[in-house]
């Protein structure tokens, strides 16, 4: 489901909010249709960072928005929001999400 106006710099606990494994065997967190790649991690919190137009050519336009989740729960989206539509709508959701408590059972 897509929230269009969802509030930053607080924390929000209402929403799930998804893991999925990347190529190099770690996870990308998914909330609200879009997907963040792990920046971050520190002893309560993980901070991530918007992976649509990160990583490339500083000439492309580029994504600055963030996000931080917490171990115990609960995920705080960055005061800038994003400049495209979210990738995952509707129809089109990877099969293979996970949720934080499937994600620790691995470990």
């Amino acid at each position: 489901q897509y929230i269009t106006e969802l509030p930053s710099n607080v924390w929000i606990h209402k929403y799930d909010y998804f893991f999925m494994r990347n190529q190099k065997q770690g996870y990308n967190l998914i909330f609200n249709g879009y997907m963040y790649k792990k920046e971050a991690s520190f002893r309560a919190t993980v901070n991530w960072i918007c992976s649509d137009g990160n990583g490339k050519r500083l000439t492309d336009n580029k994504c600055s928005a963030r996000a931080i989740t917490k171990f115990a729960g609960g995920i705080k989206l960055g005061k800038n929001p994003h400049n495209h539509p979210p990738r995952f709508t509707g129809n089109c959701v990877p099969a293979k999400l996970m949720i934080k408590d499937m994600l620790l059972q691995q470990y």
